[in-house]
């Protein structure tokens, strides 16, 4: 499938108002023996059975042939699909991914998706958004009255707005997915743009011919070893009796995945929506002290996310304002936001998420940045919107 970048998708829509929405009604089953990976193919057979009758006429009734929805999509029109609920349900069939992108869908939009489809949709680099049901509904409701409604979909910072209402509503996704799209990658394509870091890693893992110099082992401290987990096995089916000597084992090499079907469960949901209007507004109507509150939770939520990664601990940011900012005649404080921003832009990285965030964002935007007057604001956006991915991503993956 056509492989293109993510950014910002902002487009009229196709409104398929059918719950449970499955893949025999999205592709039918006659179209699965095909061999081909025709775009165009897969495109035609998009919903074949409600578009056409057994005569190949069109269905007047059905939504893709009426007027207002007819036309194909490409760029600004109909690019995205509002979905009933339970979108995709049925056969894990991939060629209904194949389908929807062949026929030039970028995104579709659902209260609720099948996790198969929904994975087979992003492999075919078309996003699935879900949304909540009143939401949903509303985006029905907007392009009844007005086909040429246009939705707006923000990968970068995961929103989806209704430009008819202004509405708008935050999504999550895979961070290692939404990377891949932002920046056109299939797995194929990732792994080969991080050829040299898997070659480097390959080169350090290899084991040296042993020397008297090698065979010594250097004191390490029992707290700094930690063993790694025991890689996952899987074992073919067989009614061969087993070998006399066991396989060879490999050394697991450290890898962080996200297992769809078992998704994890945090103890407690992290903010994910914080914005710099209301941060501002609401410390300017509480004289600084809302500020103060959202600085501290983001100090504890720093160490939540990334404290078993880094092993680093960020002091509480009350400990700095009624204590180390005035015994250290305000240098605890610059140190202070040094340090977070470095931290929060190395988890950043760690987690693979692509925002531009660090130490040097504090220097520039907020202490160079307090001479012109407003532009300490725009470290606090960036603050804010750091902090809100990191929030989703540990929401997700833990």
């Amino acid at each position: 499938m056509a492989k293109e970048k993510f950014d910002i998708i902002q487009s009229t829509c196709i409104p398929i108002q059918i719950d449970n929405c499955n893949t025999d009604l999205i592709i039918p089953a006659r179209y699965l023996a095909s061999t081909t990976r025709d775009p165009k193919f897969f495109g035609d057979a998009f919903m074949h059975d409600l578009r056409f009758d057994a005569e190949g006429e069109p269905i007047a009734d059905f939504v893709m042939n009426q007027p207002e929805y007819a036309e194909a999509p490409h760029k600004g029109v109909h690019e995205i699909i509002v979905g009933g609920q339970n979108w995709g349900n049925g056969s894990s069939r991939e060629h209904a991914a194949w389908a929807i992108a062949g026929y030039g869908v970028r995104v579709v939009i659902s209260s609720s998706f099948a996790d198969i489809h929904r994975n087979n949709l992003l492999n075919c680099f078309v996003l699935p958004v879900i949304v909540s049901k009143e939401f949903q509904q509303e985006l029905f409701d907007s392009i009844a009255a007005n086909p040429q409604t246009e939705v707006k979909v923000d990968v970068p910072n995961q929103t989806v707005t209704n430009l008819a209402t202004g509405h708008s509503e935050h999504f999550d996704i895979n961070s290692y997915k939404k990377y891949c799209l932002m920046n056109a990658y299939d797995d194929i394509d990732f792994l080969l743009a991080n050829k040299e870091k898997i070659e480097a890693y390959e080169k350090k893992e290899e084991v040296a011919p042993e020397t008297p110099e090698a065979s010594e082992t250097p004191e390490v401290e029992e707290a700094d070893f930690q063993e790694p987990a025991p890689a996952p096995t899987y074992v073919e089916a067989t009614t061969e009796a087993p070998a006399s000597e066991p396989a060879e084992e490999v050394a697991p090499i450290e890898v962080t995945t996200h297992h769809e079907s078992e998704p994890f469960v945090p103890k407690k949901l992290l903010p994910i929506n914080r914005g710099l209007a209301s941060f501002f507004f609401l410390s300017l109507i509480t004289l600084g002290i809302y500020g103060i509150v959202i600085l501290s939770k983001i100090s504890s939520e720093i160490n939540l996310v990334a404290t078993r990664y880094d092993g680093r601990k960020t002091t509480n940011y009350l400990w700095i304002l009624f204590l180390w900012g005035w015994l250290t005649g305000g240098i605890a404080y610059f140190v202070w936001f040094h340090c977070i921003s470095d931290r929060i832009g190395n988890e950043l990285q760690r987690r693979q998420i692509p925002y531009s965030f660090g130490a040097s964002d504090y220097w520039l935007w907020c202490v160079l940045g307090a001479f012109v007057g407003f532009l300490p604001l725009v470290y606090t956006h960036k603050l804010l919107s750091a902090m809100n991915q990191l929030n989703a991503d540990y929401n997700q993956k833990g």
